[in-house]
């Protein structure tokens, strides 16, 4: 009985007041705000020893480096945060200087551009900057934009300033580029989905202007690093924008002179200094071989370029006044056999740009009127107005700032 009593008290599971964890107490030291996180699926049996133990900690906010300390009793270690461990980029660098918990972030305005206005625009802003700690004196550091198109490069800068430490990196890639593709891409593929420009960027400090030459928007083709400038990050990459060989027809409406001509002109606002381009096209089923174009601007407008689409086919006169603010323009088809053109669908017959002016200080909508006249009828159309918005300020995207 009793060697029976002992076997079951010897099976009773004895609890003990130790604990069954390292009872280390961790802190992280140099971090303004950091988190000590409990997993939901945490595995009981991973701090079930007093050999070791695990806690997971999340740092939201330093401006140092930050150090991880532990506390065991009178013994205490501690460590510094490896920097592959850290969320926050490190592309500052860890400098008197920059914020420790300062991110750069980017944000392509337009991923689709148009090889007659190869114009690429990036804006870089700084995540993680404490407002409360702005100094409108403080230098922030240059960022380099680079364009890579198989061996082609094309680099322009700027540097982030303000409250917010933004700025917009404006790049132009030179037309030579989309004259003919580069050697791995068809001319087919290049019609159709476009070629793929690479981006990418470096931050830099420099004292001064961050480049003379980027500052007017001039482009260095092939550039090496200056010497002058320090590199606090390696090079990284932004993303991709695709550069399509025609402008975007969406971004155009059409107008209706009349049953025979129809005016193809575009939809966005334009600046002052920009020039606009009008395409004047027969309408579909059209048998008309011979009519007189008058068109009258708005002041402020001039007419600085008539051309004939197709030689060929019709034959063009131009009359304009000295102000270039009114035009006859006599166009003849070279063949008048109305049977073979009875069944050809709309095509363009000429273009016309027209010249914003610089100092006229215009703004909204300007005016353009446009009459047919078809002189072997002896007949005119109704009088058609066309509108071109003038914006002093251009609204080319929204960016979402995420802070």
């Amino acid at each position: 009985v009793v060697e029976s009593r002992g076997g079951i008290m010897d099976s009773i599971q004895r609890f003990s007041n130790l604990p069954t964890y390292l009872p280390a107490s961790p802190h992280i030291s140099n971090a303004d705000i950091f988190f000590f996180l409990k997993e939901a699926n945490q595995d009981i049996m991973r701090n079930s020893s007093l050999q070791s133990r695990v806690d997971s900690f999340f740092i939201y906010k330093a401006k140092q480096p930050p150090v991880l300390n532990a506390t065991y009793g009178p013994f205490s270690v501690e460590q510094p945060v490896p920097l592959d461990l850290m969320l926050t980029s490190a592309s500052f660098g860890f400098t008197n200087k920059f914020t420790f918990n300062w991110k750069l972030k980017s944000h392509i305005i337009n991923s689709s551009i148009y090889s007659n206005k190869p114009k690429i625009q990036t804006l870089f802003y700084i995540a993680g900057k404490d407002w409360d700690d702005y100094d409108s004196e403080e230098m922030l550091p240059c960022v380099k934009m680079f364009a890579f198109l198989e061996s082609r490069e094309v680099v322009a800068s700027c540097r982030l300033t303000g409250h917010l430490g933004l700025c917009v990196v404006e790049l132009e890639l030179s037309p030579s580029w989309f004259s003919s593709p580069p050697p791995l891409v068809s001319e087919e593929t290049a019609s159709l989905e476009g070629i793929t420009v690479e981006l990418f960027y470096k931050i830099y400090t420099v004292d001064g202007e961050c480049s003379p030459e980027d500052a007017k928007w001039e482009n260095n083709i092939h550039a090496g690093e200056d010497n002058e400038h320090q590199a606090l990050s390696a090079m990284e990459r932004i993303g991709s924008i695709v550069v399509y060989p025609n402008q975007d027809k969406l971004k155009q409406s059409s107008l209706r002179v009349d049953e025979n001509i129809i005016i193809h002109l575009p939809l966005s606002p334009v600046r002052e200094g920009d020039i606009v381009t009008f395409h004047v096209f027969l309408a579909d089923y059209s048998l008309a071989d011979q009519f007189v174009l008058r068109i009258r601007t708005a002041p402020g407008v001039k007419i600085s370029d008539i051309r004939v689409s197709d030689a060929d086919q019709w034959g063009v006169q131009e009359e304009t006044d000295s102000a270039r603010s009114t035009a006859t323009v006599t166009c003849v088809h070279n063949d008048p056999g109305a049977e073979d053109r009875a069944n050809t669908t709309s095509y363009e017959i000429l273009q016309m740009d027209f010249e914003i002016d610089n100092a006229s200080s215009l703004a909204g909508a300007q005016q353009i009127t446009w009459q047919v006249e078809y002189p072997r009828d002896d007949s005119v159309s109704e009088l058609v107005v066309s509108e071109i918005f003038v914006s002093r300020t251009m609204f080319v995207g929204i960016v979402p700032l995420a802070m």
